[in-house]
C-alpha cells in the first residue's frame, strides 16, 4: 500500500432469474419464496447482491442477491440461473436492519408491517412479520439500535418532520414492545424545527444510553445550519437526558437512511464512539460536494470531546468499518482524488463517476493508506449508496465495482497487512452489497 494525502452500465446478459415475485394475494404473499436453482449449500457465510438499472439514488429496476460460503476463493460468482431475485420483496433498495441470519425492516412492498426474513440456498424465508403501530414508518427511511439479541428500537421523524418517533419491537416475532415520540418538539435545547428524516443512533451499553444525532432539515437543494446535535437517550424509559450541540461538521455522514444501507459510525474496544460527518466545501456548486471528518464521544461522557480525524484529507466519508487496534476502513468520494474533476467545489465529477476509493485511516496519527493490490491502487468505484466491504475475522472484505473490469472483492489480512484478490462477480451486474451472515 502506499500513503496519500459504479455504476457498471453494460449490456444487459441475462434475464431477471429466480421466482422470487410474490402474488398480490396475502396469502401467497406471506408463504415461503423459491429462488434459484443452485444445489443448496450446507453453511452460508455470506450474501452478495447485484442489480440492474440503477438510478443515481442507489434505486434498482431488479435486485438480486446470492448465497455463498466463500469470499476468498479464485472464482466467477454467477447470477444467472442462480441466486433470488428481491425485487418483490425488497423493493427498490436492499434497505433492512442485518444481525446474526436475518433481514429487519418496515415491509418495503405492503409498507404496513414489520418482516423479519432470512435468505438461505438463495430462498426466501419469511420467519416473522407484525403490523405497524400507532407510529408508522416510511420503508427504508428510518434508524436503529439495538438493546440486546432480543430488543430493537427504531427512530424516525414523523410525518411532518416536527417530532421524532420510537419504537421498540421484539426482534423474536417483531411485535411492538412500546411505542412513542422523543418529545423533541419545542425542547429548547435545540433550534430544529423540521427534522432530519431519520439521523443516525447507537446504542452504549455500559451507561444504558441510546445516543442520538440529528439536525434540522430544511429541504433538499435548500440551505441547512452548518451544525448538527446529539441527544442521549436513556434505553428504558426513552426520555432524552441530554442535547448537545455539534459546529466543527454540519451534518452526520447519514441522514435519510439511517444505517439500513451503509455503516455510518463505530465503537472501538473501549466503547468510545465515533461518528462520521461531512462539511459542505467553501463556494461548492451544490451540497453534495463535501469533505469528510470523524468526531469521538468518549465512553461515559455525553458530549463530543475535542478530537477531530481526517479532516484534512479532503475526501468525503461515504461508510466507515472500524478494523481494531485504531485503524478504520473508508469508502470515500473524491473526485479530485480519482480523477473525475480538476476541483472537488465543482457539481461536475461527484454523482455517479467513478469517484470513490478505499483507504484505511489510522485515529491515531491520522495517516491515511490507500489500499493496493500487487503495487496498483484497488480501481476506482462508482456507487455511493453501496456497502461492499465488513471486517470480520481479522480480515477487511473490500468489494470493488469498476468501470474497466468485473466486481471483485479483495481480502485485507489484518494482521499481515496483505491483500489478495477474491471472487469476481459475473459482469453484467452493479455490485451494491456484501453481507456476514451467520449460520
Amino acid at each position: 500500500m502506499r500513503k496519500i494525502g459504479l455504476l457498471v452500465w453494460m449490456p444487459l446478459l441475462c434475464m431477471v432469474l429466480g421466482m422470487g415475485a410474490c402474488s398480490e394475494d396475502e396469502t401467497k404473499k406471506d408463504d415461503d419464496v423459491p429462488g434459484g436453482g443452485q444445489e443448496p449449500t450446507e453453511v452460508v457465510h455470506y450474501d452478495i447482491w447485484v442489480g440492474l438499472e440503477q438510478n443515481a439514488m442507489g434505486r434498482f429496476g431488479t435486485l438480486l442477491v446470492k448465497n455463498v460460503n466463500s469470499l476468498e476463493e479464485q472464482e466467477e460468482i454467477v447470477f444467472k440461473g442462480e441466486g433470488y431475485d428481491a425485487t418483490a420483496t425488497f423493493g427498490k433498495t436492499e434497505a433492512a436492519i442485518i444481525k446474526g441470519q436475518y433481514y429487519y425492516a418496515v415491509d418495503a412492498v405492503n409498507e404496513d408491517r414489520y418482516v423479519k426474513y432470512r435468505i438461505m440456498n438463495n430462498q426466501l424465508e419469511r420467519v416473522a412479520k407484525y403490523p405497524l403501530g400507532e407510529n408508522t414508518y416510511e420503508p427504508g427511511k428510518y434508524t436503529h439500535a439495538w438493546l440486546d439479541d432480543n430488543t430493537l428500537v427504531i427512530l424516525a421523524a414523523n410525518g411532518d418532520a416536527d417530532e421524532v418517533l420510537w419504537t421498540k419491537l421484539n426482534a423474536n416475532d417483531m411485535s411492538i414492545l412500546s411505542e412513542g415520540t422523543l418529545g423533541l418538539a419545542g425542547d429548547k435545547r435545540h433550534d430544529v424545527t423540521k427534522f432530519t428524516t431519520s439521523g443516525l443512533a447507537a446504542y452504549r451499553a455500559s451507561d444504558n444510553k441510546i445516543i442520538y444525532a440529528f439536525k434540522h432539515n430544511p429541504g433538499r437543494k435548500q440551505t441547512a445550519p452548518p451544525y448538527f446535535y446529539v441527544a442521549f437517550i436513556d434505553a428504558e424509559t426513552m426520555a432524552v437526558e441530554t442535547v448537545v450541540k455539534e459546529e466543527r461538521a454540519e451534518e452526520m455522514a447519514g441522514t435519510a437512511y439511517g444505517e439500513l444501507r451503509q455503516h455510518k459510525l463505530f465503537f472501538d474496544e473501549n466503547e468510545n464512539l465515533y461518528l462520521a460527518c461531512n462539511t459542505k466545501i467553501d463556494g461548492a456548486e451544490d451540497n453534495t460536494c463535501q469533505y469528510g471528518s470523524l468526531l469521538r464521544i468518549k465512553k461515559g461522557e455525553y458530549a463530543f470531546d475535542d478530537y477531530e480525524g481526517f479532516r484534512n484529507h479532503g475526501s468525503k466519508i461515504v461508510t466507515v468499518d472500524y478494523m481494531g487496534n485504531g485503524k478504520v476502513l473508508l469508502y470515500l468520494q473524491d473526485p479530485e482524488h480519482t480523477g473525475t474533476s480538476d476541483d472537488n467545489a465543482k457539481y461536475e465529477g461527484w454523482g455517479n463517476e467513478y469517484n470513490c476509493y478505499y483507504a484505511m485511516f489510522d485515529l491515531e496519527t491520522g495517516v491515511l493508506t490507500e489500499f493496493e493490490h500487487e503495487g496498483k491502487k484497488l480501481p476506482y468505484c462508482s456507487g455511493t449508496f453501496s456497502q461492499r466491504s465488513f471486517v470480520h475475522g481479522g480480515k477487511a472484505y473490500i468489494g470493488v465495482n469498476p468501470q474497466t473490469e468485473a466486481p471483485c472483492v479483495y481480502v485485507y489480512d489484518i494482521a499481515e497487512g496483505t491483500m489478495v484478490k477474491g471472487v469476481e462477480i459475473e459482469p453484467g451486474y452493479i455490485f451494491t452489497r456484501i453481507n456476514y451472515m451467520e449460520d
